[in-house]
């Protein structure tokens, strides 16, 4: 199996390519699966996921057995962990778990170490699941932008993501991954880009986003970080430019020929 993240800040037409690339590569008779972002099998992906220690899940429910039985036959369940999608729990109960939102940027009751340790945990899960799964499984955002943006909100340190992302790149070396890159000139160029096309509400949210959680330069950081994490694997740069994907395709086109 070979893992094909794509990659970039907002703006860089992440989803355009990921979709663009899925039927690229079937039309080359490579099995091609797209998990795009917020997919619920995405392992550093927490959109709308609770990962409650196993010991506080057992305590919510110690009264309640059955629900507790329910509940357990429909999480993804580790060794330390309990993972539960809660916009698919009743409301009662997805009140209950809303402290283990992983997803939830102004969610402080998760730490920059409960983050890391119930991460590492889904993904090394996830990796001895698909290992052996034919074809390519690929993914939008999945493995740079949201373990990233996660890590800053919780004001992890540059070098504290670094280190983090660079454990996931180890750990998903056996699925022979390649990131595609999407890069334009700047940061500030791709956020103008990106609320120039997915409009006010987007662009009012992100802003807000930021503002509350202290983070102005996140999308600068970002920036630097990816660049410098991006030597640690396999990777191919692709220079978008504006709405024109040609030269973009051309890129993957290439590297993708040499591979079939």
């Amino acid at each position: 199996m070979q893992l094909i993240m794509i990659e970039g800040l907002p703006g860089t037409g992440k989803t355009t390519i990921s979709e663009w690339l899925t039927e690229y590569l079937n039309t080359q008779g490579i099995n091609a699966i797209l998990l795009l972002e917020g997919n619920r099998d995405i392992p550093c992906d927490f959109y709308e996921m609770a990962g409650i220690p196993n010991n506080d899940f057992e305590a919510l429910f110690i009264d309640h057995s059955e629900t507790y039985e329910k509940l357990r036959n429909s999480a993804l369940v580790t060794k330390n962990y309990s993972y539960l999608r809660i916009d698919e729990c009743p409301e009662n109960v997805a009140v209950k778990i809303k402290r283990w939102d992983m997803g939830d940027e102004n969610n402080h009751m998760v730490t920059v170490s409960d983050y890391i340790h119930c991460t590492l945990e889904r993904l090394e899960n996830w990796v001895n699941k698909v290992i052996y799964n034919p074809g390519a499984v690929i993914v939008d955002s999945g493995f740079l932008q949201n373990p990233i943006n996660e890590l800053l909100f919780r004001k992890a340190t540059y070098k504290e993501t670094f280190l983090f992302i660079s454990e996931i790149f180890q750990r998903i070396k056996v699925l022979n991954p390649i990131c595609v890159y999407l890069q334009r000139n700047n940061a500030d160029e791709a956020i103008s880009f990106a609320k120039e096309v997915k409009g006010k509400a987007w662009a009012e949210r992100v802003d807000n986003l930021l503002i509350e959680n202290d983070c102005k330069d996140l999308f600068n950081i970002r920036f630097d970080l990816e660049k410098e994490l991006l030597p640690l694997v396999e990777h191919i740069k692709c220079i978008p430019n504006g709405h024109d994907w040609s030269l973009v395709k051309k890129c993957i086109e290439d590297y993708f020929t040499k591979l079939v």
